[in-house]
């Protein structure tokens, strides 16, 4: 093939040349990379969540869903492709078309702990994707069986794990889970070492937990707040900074002695990295729109999930926080998944 920039080849006939191959090298390319923001969207929307139809992330991510699809014009759909901790999803994502068309749901698993869990993984949680907004960050309810562990404080159960050491039972979603590792922080931090006892799913924890198999558990408040007001469990702590709105009496892990644990639950929404700018614009600007409405806030609130708005810089703040801590945590504990 004859270069363009071949000193034997004249200027006129190089012009036609040159339009050839740019013309042929833009018909190859996807639609969505030669569109303008203004094009976009033209088509229906997905945003792939890494658990299961039915659990608080997909319900987050529905009512996002619903809102977008007002803003854009367009149908976002949900898509559930659970497993691996939610590696299978997001690696999905990571390697799908970036065209703005398909999105991730993806939380502290997926960004800031699977890193220092996994020995490898199959996408770049850094590199890979780039920030839209946070769908929603909620507390999660540290729960006791008022038999198994009849505590009424987090003080309670640290003094309670002292007196018997290794004897105090708590269900996780196995090693390296966010409920594994917000109780290894706290473990980190009082001195003190509680039973890791590990399940399939929520579901399953929670149900050995309401029925005294173990001693503590953690749950998201659609979950937890109904128990804990009907006095089958007991709500001891929360893992935000401030109080939770339908457990007011419940003090957080701040309040209980533990002035460095804000340890909430959040899901973003990212998109491939390699997206148009234009596009990720579009999204960022039309998402925070919904962040911004009373409507969403309302909605995110009746399931107890705070909402946060976050520019792609203090995203990255965020991040680099969050991975920091959950990298000592995964370090202390010990897990590793290959």
């Amino acid at each position: 093939m004859v270069s363009d920039t071949d000193p034997d080849m004249t200027e006129p006939t190089a012009t036609p040349i040159r339009r050839r191959v740019l013309l042929a090298a833009a018909a190859t390319l996807p639609a969505s990379r030669i569109a303008t923001a203004q094009d976009f969207p033209s088509r229906p929307l997905r945003i792939v969540v890494p658990f299961p139809a039915g659990g608080a992330v997909d319900i987050m991510a529905r009512i996002a869903a619903e809102a977008l699809t007002a803003r854009l014009g367009q149908r976002v759909v949900v898509e559930s492709r659970s497993g691996a901790a939610g590696n299978i999803a997001a690696e999905f994502v990571a390697r799908g078309p970036a065209d703005g068309y398909m999105l991730l749901s993806a939380g502290q698993g997926i960004l800031a702990i699977n890193p220092a869990l996994y020995r490898r993984l199959p996408f770049d949680p850094v590199a890979d994707f780039a920030w839209i907004g946070m769908v929603g960050s909620s507390a999660n309810v540290i729960l006791a069986h008022p038999d198994v562990a009849p505590v009424t404080s987090i003080a309670d159960l640290v003094a309670l794990a002292r007196a018997r050491p290794g004897q105090i039972t708590y269900g996780s979603f196995g090693p390296g889970s966010l409920a594994h590792l917000t109780v290894e922080v706290i473990s980190l931090a009082a001195g003190v070492r509680f039973e890791d006892v590990p399940y399939r799913g929520a579901a399953s924890m929670f149900t050995d937990l309401l029925a005294g198999r173990i001693g503590f558990g953690m749950a998201s408040p659609p979950t937890a707040v109904p128990p804990a007001r009907e006095g089958r469990v007991r709500a001891i702590g929360v893992t935000t900074r401030d109080r939770l709105a339908a457990l007011p009496n419940v003090p957080t892990l701040v309040e209980s002695g533990f002035p460095d644990l804000e340890l909430p639950g959040w899901h973003a929404l990212v998109a491939p990295a390699a997206t148009p700018a234009p596009i990720l614009a579009r999204l960022r600007a039309e998402f925070d729109a919904v962040l911004a409405s009373h409507a969403y806030i309302a909605a995110m609130e009746a399931i107890h999930t705070d909402v946060r708005r976050l520019s792609p810089a203090e995203a990255d703040a965020l991040l680099g926080r969050e991975r920091r801590l959950w990298a000592e945590a995964v370090r202390a504990s010990g897990a590793t998944v290959e």
